[in-house]
């Protein structure tokens, strides 16, 4: 399926951080999108980076002139490099992605159509882990996202990758969480927001306890912000929409009822574990720039390559 002529060209923004195990595969994946002919440019905001993600990004660069490269010399978070792309932004359509995911060819394409609506502002993917269900984490993995999957195409829920209408220059720079950013941001404007399940985006799932901890303390602390200073929903962190996705899941997956409890108690600790970082304007301000889930890296040998 090729993508029509005559729409709006669009701009990707990804944000990196010492990223050089996958952005080369991320680079790829966007370069052999069947919507290319829309896609004006790809930006990588590269910030603080230590390894070779600058160098391999301006190694694509001499491929393909629409990929260009802002160097931060600090991290300052990843709600301050969005910034820094949004600011030069001027196409009609933004999208806004981290660089440890891979897509699928009609990804892009898939996601643009919803917004073929005058009405819809905001338009997120479907994402799902390379990780081995044969682990726990593996398995818990799967769990989170598959829950995440049947309730955002309820109630959309972002994450991952998104794509909005250019219709602001920049997010609150003390938010934690960029989609609920958006989300508030586009809803105000007074948009619809969209669920593309089949616009699928392929990530990693942290692979031990300390990461798979860190980052749902991250993300949940986000959501609690957004949420409670904005007044914008997420889905998500509300309990009966989760159970009603959960009950089909845990009739199908009996045999592995254990690491079901286990992943409900650890994501149980999680949340009450945000809530009291949340009250903590000091613990909480240091979930802007957080550590590096480095187990969720590297996503080559867990997929078959994308065709170039």
């Amino acid at each position: 399926m090729q993508s029509r002529e005559g729409l709006p060209p669009v701009t990707i923004g990804v944000m990196a951080y010492n990223e050089e195990r996958n952005i080369g595969e991320f680079l790829d994946s966007l370069l052999v999108q069947t919507a290319g002919s829309r896609i004006a440019s790809i930006v990588v905001v590269a910030s603080g980076c230590t390894d070779r993600t600058a160098d391999i990004v301006r190694e694509f660069r001499e491929r393909d002139p629409r990929i260009f490269l802002i160097e931060e010399p600090e991290r300052s978070g990843k709600i301050s490099a969005i910034n820094r792309f949004l600011f030069d932004a001027k196409e009609e359509i933004v999208f806004i992605a981290s660089a440890d995911i891979i897509l699928e060819p009609q990804t892009i394409e898939f996601m643009l159509v919803p917004l073929d609506d005058p009405e819809v502002g905001m338009v997120g993917a479907h994402p799902i882990p390379v990780n081995s269900r044969a682990t726990f984490f593996g398995y818990a993995a799967h769990l989170m996202w598959t829950l995440h999957h049947e309730v955002a195409s309820r109630d959309p829920k972002m994450g991952e990758l998104i794509a909005f209408r250019n219709v602001f220059r920049r997010l609150n720079p003390n938010n934690i969480n960029d989609e609920l950013s958006v989300h508030q941001l586009v809803r105000s404007a007074g948009y619809k927001l969209a669920y593309a399940g089949n616009a699928h985006v392929y990530n990693k799932g942290p692979e031990t306890l300390k990461e798979f901890i860190s980052q749902r303390v991250r993300c949940i602390v986000g959501n609690l912000q957004i949420m409670r200073e904005h007044n914008v929903p997420a889905p998500t962190m509300r309990t009966l929409p989760v159970l009603r996705a959960a009950a089909p899941h845990i009739l199908g997956n009996w045999r592995r009822l254990h690491w079901t409890i286990a992943t409900a108690g650890l994501e149980l600790y999680c949340r009450t574990k945000s809530h009291l970082t949340y009250r903590s304007q000091k613990r909480r301000a240091r979930y802007k720039t957080w550590d590096q889930i480095t187990t969720s890296k590297s996503l080559q040998k867990e997929r078959p390559r994308v065709a170039r």
